[in-house]
């Protein structure tokens, strides 16, 4: 009896360890968690609607600028003086279409002054981008043209001209098939240095080669022996100097001019914003022989971009005076 109980057991203790291999079975069920089939990685195709977004509609992208993506074109001044700007337009050029260039080629153009000049091309473009030059002799600036629907303005680069008198210019492009309208090439004065800045006791030194000289003769001289802005022989032209204020404040100005041969007594006015001091000038024995004069006390009233112009009233003579620098110290109080 015992043995078959043992028996018994023994069949029943089989039957219980016999099955428990089969739950091993379930290990094929991580198959699922590999979720290849699922293929995530389609959801990647909605990557066709980007291209959908592709700007079909729109010929002339103006908001592309392959020359810099826009970040180096200047913003033209709302209050861009017009004093000794050079404008020339289609009466003053002619345009022959060649197999390699269009070329545009003016006679020449009067410039009163030497001097830089920044060349502004204004035009429109109803195609894709083209490269363009202007020149002056030998002298060369290049500009890649975007497209623009409505009239742009890009500055080309800077020049400088030698010698006051007849310049000869030329703008080449290639052909356009009458794509391309040009509405005005204009020569605006730059200045001929750097960006002033205040030294760290807030005082600032506006030296000649740093203005723009807005005028038919001013100008900068840049002989050693004069350094200085002269051939100031109209009263409407006048120096302008833009500089960054670090220390807003209060400040002397002293104007380090020359004048001689009988024209001492002019009258200058100094403006700074709606800010205006006025000075005579003197004799100083010389036009390039300097001396100190102080206009008064002018406010520097926050921080960032400033400009100072000095603007004869009068001439009493042949010239108003030449001006070697313009100093801005700290004033007490």
């Amino acid at each position: 009896m015992k043995l078959r109980l043992s028996l018994a057991t023994a069949l029943l203790l089989l039957a219980a360890c016999g099955p428990k291999p089969e739950p091993a079975a379930p290990a094929p069920e991580p198959k699922p968690e590999v979720k290849t089939e699922a293929k995530p990685e389609a959801k990647a195709e909605p990557v066709a609607p980007q291209a959908a977004v592709m700007p079909t509609d729109q010929p002339f992208p103006e908001a592309v600028d392959l020359n810099g993506f826009g970040s180096e074109e200047p913003v033209l001044r709302k209050d861009l003086p017009t004093r000794g700007v050079i404008r020339l337009t289609s009466a003053d050029w002619s345009l022959s279409n060649g197999a390699h260039w269009d070329t545009y080629t003016g006679a020449s153009f009067k410039a009163k002054r030497w001097g830089r000049y920044d060349v502004m091309l204004t035009y429109l473009l109803r195609r894709g981008g083209i490269g363009s030059q202007f020149r002056m002799g030998d002298l060369v600036v290049k500009k890649q043209l975007t497209p623009a629907s409505s009239p742009r303005t890009v500055r080309l680069g800077t020049l400088y001209i030698p010698a006051a008198g007849d310049v000869p210019f030329m703008l080449l492009t290639p052909p356009t098939e009458q794509a391309l309208v040009i509405r005005e090439i204009a020569l605006i004065p730059a200045c001929e240095g750097e960006t002033p800045v205040q030294a760290a006791d807030g005082s600032l030194t506006l030296h000649a080669k740093d203005a723009t000289t807005w005028s038919e003769n001013l100008r900068y001289e840049p002989k050693p022996e004069k350094n200085c802005l002269g051939f100031w022989t109209e009263p409407e032209d006048f120096a302008e100097w833009e500089f960054e204020v670090a220390k807003p404040g209060r400040y002397r100005v002293v104007v380090h001019h020359g004048c001689g041969g009988g024209n001492h007594g002019s009258e200058v006015e100094v403006r700074l914003g709606a800010q205006s001091l006025k000075f005579t000038t003197q004799d100083t024995g010389g036009f390039q022989k300097w001396q100190a004069v102080e206009a008064g006390i002018l406010e520097l009233p926050k921080a960032g971009k400033s400009r100072l112009v000095i603007d004869p009233v009068n001439k009493v003579k042949s010239a108003v005076l030449d001006v070697q620098k313009v100093e801005l110290l700290p004033a007490a109080g």
